[in-house]
């Protein structure tokens, strides 16, 4: 895994198997509008997660810097852009894509998930459309 701070340099290009397209139409699905930073963030963080998984474990440390660097801005924004792209389609989107997305990792009446836990199952349930054990 190559990541700032641990060996001086930042995740490299995604060249993973989660394209733009997929990531992107599965964010617009749930509610998550194209017009904010968050999505963006949301899509990179996906691509370096497909790159290496270890990210999903080293979220702040490690993969808000990475979209960072790569976005010219703070981790602290990029933290913040995410959870409020995840409130957006939390609170306003599909409701049932959403919960047909999520199932049972995540309690609705908890709220919206944390960055984490958003990122983690949006990361497995593509991996899942790719290995062809579930369909949208």
């Amino acid at each position: 895994m190559e990541k700032e701070g641990k060996n001086g340099k930042e995740g490299k290009g995604c060249s993973g198997r989660f394209g733009d397209a997929k990531i992107q139409d599965i964010l617009l699905n749930i509610g998550i509008p194209a017009n904010i930073y968050g999505f963006l963030y949301i899509t990179y963080a996906l691509q370096l997660i497909d790159q290496d998984p270890e990210y999903m474990y080293h979220v702040t440390k490690y993969l808000y810097v990475s979209i960072a660097k790569k976005f010219k801005t703070t981790p602290s924004s990029v933290e913040r852009s995410i959870r409020h792209a995840i409130s957006v389609g939390w609170l306003k989107g599909d409701i049932e894509y959403t919960n047909r997305m999520f199932k049972n990792s995540v309690n609705s009446k908890k709220g919206v998930p944390t960055n984490s836990q958003f990122l983690a199952r949006l990361y497995y349930y593509i991996k899942n459309l790719d290995d062809g054990t579930r369909t949208a």
